[in-house]
């Protein structure tokens, strides 16, 4: 050792240490030197997420990014999809058969300001496992930078919206004052007639509510309950009684309709001048029980004139009590 010039000592001692740093770094993070398989999760927006951030489980790191790469929404071959970033997740090739078809890829972070990484959520069991070299549709995380663009967006706009229309809002608070100084006053002035208003309304209210406890002892009362029973009754004898009712009618239709078989075409024609007559005879008592409502002839005026029955009446009433003056006159 003592042979070696202060340049090899001082390069021997370098490279144990690059050695040590290596050792180091690859025992706290053993997946580097693991062999993996690959997972192509696609994004419209992977928020931060960079290239040798961490892929994890329920907290367990099982594997890191290999890259983010941009795509710009050209169509890709293999899935016919226009992702917009194409991320490359490197995962332990243990977890191979614990990750399923089903199972969701976000972008998270480790605290409220820490990196951002790739959280798994593993799937269904029952599923069949994802396999790898598998695209995937990865879910985007909120975007607070949208967010806070979109709300400065809209500070702007009410800003704007307040300075343009400075004298048109001093027009509406002072129209608005001077509303509530009204309405004071009209209180202040008018306050007892408000008041009975009020009483009056609340009368009215419990009038109202009386009225439908009433109403509600009524309707739920034994005599709303007896009609009720009373007309389901009727129903069913109605119900029971309706079919041999409409035999009988159907029955006598048929009979009726036989019986016009039966008979000639000369007797139809008498049945048929019969029921014409019939048909006049009834139209002419219509018309004559018409005239006599409306006061016309002798009968009408008897029945329809009150004074002329009050004659007649108190005529027989005399004779009732005086019948030699039908014999004679004096």
């Amino acid at each position: 050792m003592k042979s070696l010039s202060l340049e090899a000592r001082v390069g021997l001692l370098i490279l144990v240490a690059v050695g040590l740093l290596g050792a180091f770094v690859f025992t706290l993070n053993p997946s580097l030197i693991e062999e993996g398989y690959l997972v192509y999760v696609d994004f419209n927006n992977p928020g931060g997420l960079k290239g040798g951030a961490p892929v994890n489980i329920g907290g367990i790191r099982i594997g890191r990014i290999e890259g983010v790469d941009y795509l710009g929404g050209k169509e890709d071959p293999i899935t016919k999809r226009r992702p917009m970033i194409r991320v490359r997740a490197r995962i332990n090739r243990e977890y191979l058969d614990t990750i399923y078809e089903d199972a969701r890829f976000y972008v998270t972070s480790t605290s409220i300001v820490g990196e951002s990484i790739m959280a798994i959520d593993p799937g269904d069991p029952r599923k069949e496992p994802l396999g790898e070299n598998a695209y995937v549709i990865g879910i985007d995380p909120p975007r607070m930078d949208l967010a806070f663009a979109k709300a400065y967006e809209l500070l702007e706009t009410i800003s704007n919206l307040l300075v343009d229309n400075r004298e048109d809002l001093e027009g509406l608070v002072k129209n608005a004052s001077s509303l509530l100084g009204s309405l004071n006053e009209i209180m202040t002035k008018h306050g007892d007639r408000v008041d009975r208003i009020i009483e009056n309304v609340e009368s009215i209210s419990d009038e109202a509510n009386e009225l439908v406890a009433g109403a509600n002892k009524i309707v739920n009362g034994p005599r709303v309950a007896r009609i009720l029973r009373n007309v389901d009754e009727s129903l069913a004898v109605v119900n029971r009684d309706i079919d041999p009712i409409m035999k009988d009618v159907r029955s006598i239709t048929h009979k009726v309709d036989d019986a016009l078989d039966m008979i000639g075409p000369k007797q139809q024609e008498q049945v048929k001048s019969i029921l014409e007559d019939g048909a006049a005879i009834a139209a002419d008592a219509k018309a004559m029980v018409s005239h006599i409502r409306q006061g016309r002839g002798t009968v009408g005026a008897i029945l329809m004139d009150e004074a002329m029955y009050d004659d007649i009446q108190e005529m027989l009433r005399d004779l009732k009590h005086n019948p030699w003056k039908l014999f004679w006159r004096e």
